[in-house]
C-alpha cells in the first residue's frame, strides 16, 4: 500500500504541474469568466499546491462512508445512513460534517416488497437509484424505479416509494433547503440517464478525462449555478487535479459496482462503492478521481453549486474553478 500511494503521488504531481506550467492559452484550451475575488484567491495560491501537513487539512473529514454511521428510519421503510452531512468545511469539526449548503447526503434502503407511507419532507429530495427496482408514487401518478433513474422532489410535495421485486432497493439520498434564486417545480421531476445525451465542457473533456450527463439543473427548479450530473471516467485515466474556492460545494460519490481511488491534496485514499468527498473549498486542496480499471469506466455522482451570488460563469457547474485564473471571456 505504501509503494501504491508512492507511485499515485508521483504520478498525480507530474500530470498536475504539466498543465499548470503553460496558461490555457498556451495549451488552445478556451477562457473563462470568472468572479474578480475568485480569481485574485486563486492567484495567491503556490504552484504546486502546498501538501497537506503544510495547510493543516485533514482530509478524511471531508471524506464520508454510509458504513460509519448507524441505520435511521425514513418514511417509514426506508433505512438511511448518513454519508455526508451539514457543517462548516472552513474550520476543524466533527467527521464527514462538512457540507455548507446541504443538509444531508445519505444511502436509503428498502427491503423487498416493502412499501413507505405517503408522505412528505420539509426539504428538497433528490433520488439516484444505484439498483434494484421499485415504483415512485404522489398518490395519483406513478413511476418506475430502476438503476440510473433520478428524482427531484420539491419540499413539502406528498411521495411513496414500493419496492416491488425480492432483492434491495438501494438509493442515494440528498436533502437541502432550496437556495436563493431556485424556483422549486410544484411536482416530481424523473430522469431516466439511459435516455440523456453524453455532455462535454462546450465541447471539450472537462478535466482531462470527465464525461457525462446532466440529470437535473436551473430548468429543473434549481439555482442558477446549481446541478447533478452522472460523470464517467475511462480506464487508465485520472481527473485534472483541482482546487476549489470558498463558496463552491461539489462533492463526488462512487456509484456501483466498482471500488476506485481518490486525491484530495497530496494524499490518495480508496474511494470504496457508496463513499463521498466533499472537495475542500480552500484554494488551495485540489482533488481528482482515478480509474485504475483497464476494462471498464468508472461512473460518479456529481453534485456541484456555487452557494453565494456571485456572476455566472456561463458554464454548468461540472465546470470548476481551478479555470478561474484566467479572466477573460469567452
Amino acid at each position: 500500500m505504501n509503494m501504491l500511494r508512492l507511485f499515485f503521488s508521483t504520478l498525480f504531481w507530474s500530470l498536475l504541474l504539466g498543465p499548470l506550467a503553460f496558461p490555457p492559452a498556451v495549451l488552445g484550451q478556451k477562457r473563462f469568466s470568472i468572479p474578480p475575488d475568485a480569481a485574485a484567491i486563486l492567484a495567491k495560491t503556490p504552484v504546486p499546491p502546498p501538501p497537506n501537513n503544510v495547510t493543516g487539512v485533514d482530509i478524511d473529514r471531508f471524506i464520508g462512508s454510509p458504513f460509519q454511521s448507524p441505520n435511521r428510519l425514513l418514511n417509514d421503510a426506508i433505512l438511511t445512513r448518513v454519508i455526508l452531512r451539514g457543517g462548516n468545511p472552513y474550520e476543524k469539526g466533527e467527521h464527514a460534517a462538512v457540507l455548507e449548503y446541504r443538509k444531508e447526503l445519505a444511502l436509503g434502503t428498502v427491503l423487498p416488497y416493502n412499501l413507505t407511507s405517503l408522505a412528505n419532507i420539509p426539504d428538497q429530495l433528490f433520488i439516484f437509484v444505484e439498483d434494484g427496482k421499485g415504483r415512485l408514487d404522489d398518490g395519483g401518478e406513478f413511476w418506475d424505479l430502476h438503476e440510473g433513474i433520478g428524482v427531484l422532489i420539491p419540499p413539502h410535495v406528498k411521495f411513496r416509494i414500493r419496492n416491488s421485486s425480492d432483492v434491495l432497493l438501494h438509493m442515494l439520498m440528498l436533502t437541502w433547503s432550496p437556495q436563493p434564486g431556485a424556483k422549486p417545480a410544484s411536482g416530481i421531476f424523473v430522469r431516466d440517464v439511459d435516455q440523456l445525451p453524453l455532455t462535454t465542457c462546450g465541447g471539450e473533456i472537462c478535466h482531462w478525462s470527465y464525461f457525462g450527463k446532466n440529470i437535473f439543473n436551473s430548468s429543473h427548479g434549481l439555482a442558477p449555478r446549481e446541478a447533478f450530473h452522472l460523470v464517467y471516467v475511462p480506464p487508465m485515466s485520472i481527473g485534472e487535479p483541482h482546487a476549489h474556492v470558498k463558496g463552491w460545494e461539489e462533492i463526488w460519490t462512487k456509484l456501483p459496482p466498482y471500488d476506485s481511488y481518490l486525491t484530495l491534496g497530496s494524499e490518495i485514499r480508496e474511494m470504496p462503492v457508496n463513499t463521498a468527498y466533499l472537495a475542500p473549498p480552500n484554494g488551495k486542496t485540489v482533488h481528482a478521481v482515478i480509474n485504475l480499471r483497464k476494462d471498464k469506466p468508472e461512473s460518479y455522482l456529481f453534485i456541484g453549486t456555487f452557494i453565494f451570488d456571485q456572476p455566472d460563469y456561463g458554464r454548468d457547474p461540472l465546470v470548476a474553478p481551478q479555470h478561474l485564473l484566467d479572466k477573460s471571456s469567452n
